[in-house]
């Protein structure tokens, strides 16, 4: 277990080569090249957050996230492919034969299915011999052409209707390509959609089911095991950004003849932005680092020691980290002037790719409002924060 913790924090170094290697190819064909996925796949990428007797990693919530920060720091639709292909908590809320059917089988191949989800409700479902019959249309899902399962959500039909989970395998769905954008292009968040397929009761599990395996990860709410990563991401591709400025700086030369490392405004900026990436990644991680902690005593789970105020405080982490990320790349594609323009460039490329990660719904100036009311000790309103 030791072995396998060491080796995820150490991901982002492990797959550096593969990622540099790939990244440009990945931008044109708008999803990563089979050969970068099978790299991320050889070195534990899709295990960080699947259960130990599937051969997972098992990671905290604090280091997922600084994995993921670190991750999207070399290239950010990798990072993304990677949280959005962390699905391995679900192990812990389907049952154990729909959990062996998705991450079982070969001892050697197991723990590494890419299991790809969209948590949006726009699929429905009824119930039929042995399970369900789902029809739907969900739009960016990220990763789906490199997946081997989809998790989606939908509604079941039914007096009382109620949002489920449904697990299928990737050959089940149609894919639309509709991912035709400026940034994060190697994401592939084209959409899904699927006509009846049936879905076995063994594949099928309430979000909010509790978990069959009692240990802390598993303690932790699964939206906020699902959700929290997005913000590491969009965290690691400001700091590239800002990465690069401080690379060009060096040579670029300004209008007075001195070069942009030493014009006082450049340096002052440059700091300012520095301490506010610190900042934001430093919240985000106290946030995380204190889920992790409550869920210790073995009391987790939403109406457990993992609080609405824990989860709202997580969420305002994560639309912090968003609005930062933001602002340090305006800052930095500002003051690259010129030289954030060229296509490709690193500076260029951060920026595009974390202004178009940073408009996830889960990243959305309103996401504070729950926060809020919770501080302010008015119901939140919505079962998903």
């Amino acid at each position: 277990m030791v072995q396998t913790l060491s080796r995820a924090r150490e991901l982002p170094a492990a797959v550096r080569e593969a990622v540099e290697t790939w990244r440009d190819e990945a931008d044109a064909l708008r999803r990563l090249p089979d050969p970068l996925i099978e790299a991320l796949r050889s070195a534990g990428a899709f295990r960080l957050t699947t259960p130990r007797e599937y051969g997972g990693a098992e990671l905290g919530l604090t280091d997922t996230v600084a994995v993921l920060e670190e991750l999207a720091r070399i290239d950010g639709p990798v990072a993304w492919n990677v949280w959005n292909g962390n699905t391995g908590f679900a192990a812990a809320l389907l049952s154990e034969a729909g959990a062996d059917r998705v991450w079982g089988g070969d001892p050697v191949q197991r723990a590494d299915p890419v299991v790809v989800n969209s948590a949006r409700p726009t699929g429905r479902a009824v119930p039929v011999k042995g399970g369900y019959a789902l029809t739907g249309r969900w739009d960016l899902v990220s990763g789906i052409d490199s997946a081997n399962w989809v998790a989606l959500f939908g509604m079941v039909e039914a007096a009382q209707p109620d949002v489920r989970v449904f697990f299928l395998p990737r050959s089940a769905v149609g894919v639309l390509d509709t991912w035709q954008v400026t940034g994060m292009r190697g994401t592939g968040s084209n959409s899904v959609v699927v006509d009846g397929a049936v879905v076995p009761s063994e594949l099928v599990v309430s979000p909010f089911a509790p978990s069959r395996i009692d240990r802390p990860l598993y303690r932790i709410p699964a939206f906020t095991n699902a959700s929290t990563g997005c913000a590491a991401v969009v965290l690691g591709i400001a700091r590239a950004g800002l990465d690069a400025l401080v690379e060009l700086a060096t040579d670029k030369l300004t209008d007075n003849g001195a070069t942009l490392a030493h014009r006082a405004h450049a340096q002052a900026a440059i700091a300012g932005a520095d301490a506010a990436l610190r900042a934001a990644s430093l919240l985000l991680r106290t946030c995380a680092a204190e889920i992790d902690a409550a869920v210790l005593d073995g009391t987790g789970g939403p109406d457990g020691s993992v609080t609405p105020a824990l989860r709202g405080a997580i969420r305002a982490a994560m639309c912090h980290a968003a609005q930062t990320s933001r602002d340090v790349l305006t800052r930095a594609y500002v003051l690259g002037s010129s030289s954030s323009l060229s296509v490709g460039s690193r500076l260029e490329r951060a920026f595009r790719d974390g202004m178009v990660a940073a408009q996830h719904g889960l990243l959305a100036a309103t996401m504070l409002e729950p926060a809020g009311r919770i501080q302010l000790g008015i119901d939140v309103g919505v079962p998903i924060y």
